[in-house]
């Protein structure tokens, strides 16, 4: 496909706990190779980075930060803060899930037992809100030209709230602050709701652990474009039965936090096809024939047309691990809670080495750099 003027590029970050080490590494990729997209003489532009729990974390680092080279920096500095040392623990055996007992900058456990008839979550996240400050730049994140939207669960009403540091349609533009990131990733029942104003809020993976639509809202309406939406996929589809009450409620997780990507995939192909048509039919019209306003809608449709830029990149996906040159990882129940530094850097390597493999491929076939031989 031969390139074209101006190239948008959108992400989107699921939620996924310790998963999203794969993220760190394929954000890290997708960053150094809109580097090497520039240094070939184009001109590319992060249009919007959304994102749902750990994904909101992931992309406020992004969005918070100078620029690309801040940005790798501040995932490395985040992921590092983040990451376990199982070796210091004498039950290393029980490394991967050394996390139910806290994990620093990020949770610790409740300390009043005395009143646990009275809890309503296990952990305190006060920690994230000082590690959030430290890792991203919220006046870089609220001045930022890329649009940034995380999700979450408003408790009482059940409305999936989104905060988003630039206005669309009948939605305001939020000044961003470290209470909004939690609050995307406050998961019941491990972590309590987030209060903001008078509202207390949830995860927004709840409801939607893929925000697929927000990010494509950000694309411009120009036609002299090229769209690429780039959609993170933590989860595996296929894994063995599980074994034991823990296996069956990772598994459970598992489906509740992945599949709706693949239902976003499809039902994007069905809007696709749509918009061929209508496109198709509009050209049949004669030139000044058709009413203003009718024309209007229809180019304005145009910007929804994704269907040959969606790159859903499945970083848990052993097959993808073998075409990247590296063993599949560990089919181990509960990683989404391994926190080690041998959990994260594994990961992170994974995402990087996936990634670089599909996006080299995708901007190769866009003209945006040359075929590696």
């Amino acid at each position: 496909m031969a390139a074209k003027g101006q190239i948008e590029i959108g992400v989107v970050l699921q939620g996924g706990g310790a998963l999203g080490a794969y993220e760190y590494g394929a954000m890290d990729a997708l960053l150094e190779l809109m580097d090497e997209i520039e240094a070939n003489g184009r001109t590319v532009r992060l249009v919007a980075v959304t994102g749902v729990s750990i994904g909101a974390i992931n992309a406020a680092c992004v969005v918070g930060a100078k620029n690309r080279a801040d940005a790798r920096r501040r995932l490395k500095s985040l992921w590092g803060a983040l990451s376990l040392e199982a070796s210091h623990y004498w039950w290393t055996i029980a490394k991967t899930d050394f996390a139910l007992f806290g994990v620093d900058g990020f949770y610790e456990p409740r300390r009043d037992v005395w009143n646990f008839l009275g809890w309503t979550n296990f952990y305190d996240t006060r920690p994230m809100l000082e590690t959030l400050k430290g890792h991203v730049d919220f006046e870089l994140l609220n001045a930022s030209e890329t649009a940034f939207v995380i999700t979450a669960v408003n408790r009482s009403s059940g409305e999936l709230v989104r905060f988003r540091n630039h206005p669309y349609k009948a939605e305001a533009k939020i000044e961003i602050e470290p209470s909004h990131v939690l609050a995307s990733g406050s998961l019941p029942p491990a972590f309590p709701a987030t209060t903001i104003g008078i509202g207390d809020f949830w995860d927004g993976g709840i409801i939607d652990n893929t925000p697929l639509g927000d990010a494509i809202d950000a694309f411009s309406g120009s036609g002299d474009v090229d769209r690429i939406l780039i959609v993170m996929n933590l989860f595996r589809k296929e894994r063995a039965p599980p074994k034991n009450m823990i296996e069956v409620n990772d598994r459970l997780a598992e489906l509740r936090y992945g599949n709706r990507l693949r239902q976003d995939r499809q039902n994007a192909h069905a809007v696709n096809e749509l918009l061929q048509t209508i496109e198709e039919l509009a050209a049949l019209v004669s030139a000044g024939s058709m009413d203003q306003q009718l024309e209007a809608r229809v180019f304005g449709a145009s910007r929804f047309k994704v269907l040959d830029a969606i790159t859903d990149i499945d970083l848990a996906d052993p097959v993808l691990m073998k075409e990247a040159g590296l063993s599949p990882g560990s089919a181990e129940s509960g990683s989404f809670r391994d926190f080690s530094k041998t959990g994260i850097e594994r990961r992170r390597e994974a995402g990087y080495r996936i990634a670089q493999l599909k996006l080299q491929e995708l901007f190769e076939t866009h003209g945006l750099l040359p075929a590696r031989h």
